[in-house]
Parts: C-alpha cells; sequence; structure tokens
C-alpha cells in the first residue's frame, strides 16, 4: 500500500500535472492512508516548492518525509470483538505531533477515565484494569506513522522513542521520576507525563545521537542501557515493540519541551 502510494507520486509528477491538483491527490491519499487530518496550507506550499524545482523521484520522497518529519499516528478508543474480547484499535485515527497531544492531555478529555482506573486500583483485576484502558483511552504510537497498528504497515519513523518506567509506588513517586528525566543533560525530553495508572512515567524522547543510523531494537536496548546505568531505572521491555500503543491519560503537569509548544 505504501509503495503504490509513493508509486502514484511518481506517476503524478512525471507527467507534470499541474501542482494545485498534484497537492489535493497528495492530500487525499494520506488522509486515505493515516486516517489523519492534514494541514491543507502547510501541504500546498511545500508541495508546490517541491514539484516546481522537478526533483527527482528519491527527493520527492525525501520531500514528503520532510512535511510529516516528527509526526506519528493516534488511534481511538478499543473496542470488544466478536469473542466480547477488549482489543486495541488498529486503524488510526489521525496523525499528530506532541503540542497536540500535550493539548489533549492537560485538557479534561481523559480525566474521567484516568480517574475511573485510578478508583478501580483496590478493587479491580489485573484484566479489568487492562479491558478498562484499552476501551476508554486513545493511544499514540510515538515511534511512527502507521497503516495499521502492526511492525510491517510502519510508513515513516517518528525521530522520537519511549521509555515506559512501571511499577513505582504512588503518583508522587512517578513525579519524582519525570523530574529526574526531564532534567537529563544528555537527551531531550519532547515529552514527559504520568501514565494512566498513576504509577509509572510516559517519556518521549528525541533519538540520541549515538543511537541514530541503528535500527529500533538497537535504539530501545541502547536506551535501556543508558537509563539503567545513569539513572537506575528500568524501561519496561515491552517498549522494544516498534507499534507499541502508549495510552493518552489525563496530566495537568504534563512536561513538553517549549520548542514543539
Amino acid at each position: 500500500m505504501c509503495l503504490d502510494y509513493f508509486r502514484l507520486i511518481h506517476r503524478i509528477f512525471v507527467a507534470e500535472t499541474n501542482v494545485e491538483i498534484v497537492a489535493c491527490v497528495l492530500m487525499s491519499k494520506q488522509i486515505k492512508l493515516w486516517g489523519g487530518k492534514v494541514n491543507v496550507s502547510l501541504w500546498r506550499v511545500n508541495l508546490k516548492d517541491y514539484f516546481k524545482r522537478k526533483l527527482n523521484k528519491y527527493k520527492i520522497l525525501m520531500a514528503i518525509k520532510e512535511i510529516i518529519n516528527e509526526k506519528f499516528s493516534i488511534f481511538g478508543r478499543g473496542y470488544r470483538n466478536k469473542e466480547g474480547k477488549a482489543v486495541l484499535a488498529t486503524r488510526p485515527q489521525q496523525t499528530q505531533d506532541l503540542k497536540w497531544v500535550h493539548d489533549y492531555i492537560t485538557s479534561e478529555r481523559a480525566r474521567w477515565a484516568t480517574e475511573t482506573l485510578r478508583s478501580m486500583a483496590e478493587n479491580a483485576t489485573k484484566e479489568e484494569m487492562s479491558d478498562f484502558k484499552k476501551l476508554n483511552f486513545e493511544v499514540a504510537t510515538f515511534n511512527g506513522v502507521f497503516s495499521y497498528r502492526n511492525a510491517r504497515s510502519l510508513v515513516v519513523r517518528s525521530p522520537w522513542l519511549v521509555a515506559d518506567i512501571d511499577d513505582l509506588s504512588s503518583v508522587e513517586d512517578a513525579r519524582e521520576v519525570q523530574q529526574l528525566l526531564i532534567a537529563d543533560k544528555h537527551i531531550e525530553t519532547g515529552l514527559c507525563f504520568v501514565s494512566p495508572k498513576g504509577r509509572g512515567v510516559k517519556w518521549v524522547l528525541r533519538i540520541p545521537e549515538w543511537l541514530q543510523g541503528k535500527d529500533f531494537k538497537a535504539q530501545f536496548e541502547g536506551l535501556q542501557h543508558y537509563v539503567a546505568f545513569h539513572h537506575g531505572i528500568t524501561i519496561d521491555k515491552s517498549g522494544s515493540d516498534v507499534c507499541r500503543a502508549c495510552f493518552l491519560p489525563w496530566d495537568k503537569d504534563c512536561f513538553i519541551n517549549h520548542q514543539y509548544q
């Protein structure tokens, strides 16, 4: 699907179709492919510039990657399948950036779900809490843009990695870990917030220079070693899955790097 999409772009380019038509076609294909919303003015301005320069196929693909760089997929709430099992959504709802996530998390949109989940902690089973999260929280795949939520459907890799720190004793402990990670002088934090249950931290960071050029698994393992050595913290190994879904809770104290606001 992704290759067919890029072939279509190249055919349109070679035919030297009107730039405005090209932009519209690309926008419609992007919506179909990623299920997302696009900034119309951004696409028109960038594509006009790229196509007028009559770039070759490789440069066209790189230009498109540049346009959607730093973005990732957002998936809606999960559902119960035919067997009645709670499952996560598999098709993306939209493509967004860190600012959108920060605005979402600090708004009231996920407050009820977050407070309800935390109130369930003493009496609910692990399965009940897991089902509640799947059915009531939207999720992000910070590692990239996906056409479907599996590793084979990665369309564009983002510059972000996610460290998931779990099993902390309280929200207060989570805040301490959050501040510790934000203060790291060798890694650029993009976003950092307390997890839905209040006993963990989600750290979204820009891939450090020393990990760039490596495959995803090597990047994740490198991050694990770094955090363990410098901060004495264990990162959940589930993050080694490139399509790992990250639940978006309510956290009024969610941190965002000022340059992404």
